[in-house]
Order: C-alpha cells, then structure tokens, then sequence
C-alpha cells in the first residue's frame, strides 16, 4: 500500500505533461514527508514497546524437586506435561489465584498472554496437568476458593 501510494504520487514527475518540479508540488511533498514520519513513528515505537510480560522461568531446566516431592502419580504426569513447555511466567502460586475449574479454562481457552491448548491437548493430560497446578502454593496458602455467590432471600408473605 505505502508503494502504491508512492507511485501515484511520483506519476507527475515521469509524466510527459504538468509539473515536475518538487518546490512547486508542495501537497505532494508534504504527504510524502507525513507518511514517512507516521511509518517511521510507529515503526519506532514498535521496536521499543514491550509486547510481552517478561517470561523468566527457565527453558530447558528441570522442574525443581520440590514441586515433584511427595506428588501422586496423576500430579507427576501433569509436571512432565509443563516441563514439555519452551517458556512461561513462574507458576509457584497459581493454585492461590485460580480455581480448578477457572485453570481448566484457562488451559483450554487460553487469556491474557497464555496461549489456548484446548485443541492441542487431549483431556487426559488437561487432567494431569491441572492435577499438577493445583499443587503449586505455598503450604500456608489455602488454594483458591469460587466466588461466593448471593442466595435469592425468600420474603415474607
């Protein structure tokens, strides 16, 4: 589109009639002028701006043997499905902030910066791996708890 424009404005300058002479074709000049500095703006502003949350959990490492230690076999199996991942935000309290069902959505669906699995993993290892979320908190953390809902009050007649 940029070159489209570009052409239709430098079509005068190779055409056999008209002006040609850039100090005459003020308009011209400064529409070039506007739509560099808007490309070059945003381009800039694109190569500053982060895109994403900082991601410092470890690519390659190992799960820590205190997030395995003393796990069942479903919640094993659902660490091997998190350390198949490349990279992610650190999860030790996850199972503070979200509720079973609200991590199964969020494995599924996806939100926010994290990516939806819902087509990419079978419900099994879902299954697993939320096994395995629920344990990550801190040992005097409660887990996490569904909003409370209110109750219609019955009147009196």
């Amino acid at each position: 589109m940029p070159l489209a424009i570009v052409l239709l404005l430098a079509v005068p300058l190779f055409a056999g009639t008209g002006e040609k002479s850039w100090r005459r074709r003020r308009v011209a000049v400064l529409s070039v002028l506007l739509i560099l500095l808007t490309v070059t703006t945003l381009a800039a502003l694109g190569v500053m701006s982060p895109w994403s949350p900082v991601m410092d959990a470890g690519t390659a490492l190992a799960t820590p043997v205190a997030y395995v230690q003393g796990r069942s076999p479903l919640e094993l199996q659902g660490a091997l499905v998190v350390q198949g991942g490349a990279r992610g935000p650190a999860l030790d309290g996850v199972a503070t902030r979200l509720t079973r069902d609200q991590l199964i959505r969020q494995v599924l669906q996806g939100g926010g910066n994290m990516p939806a699995y819902g087509k990419n993993l079978p419900p099994a290892e879902v299954n697993t791996l939320v096994a395995f979320l629920e344990t990550l908190r801190p040992s005097n953390q409660p887990p996490a708890r569904p909003p409370v809902t209110a109750r219609p009050v019955a009147r009196a007649e």
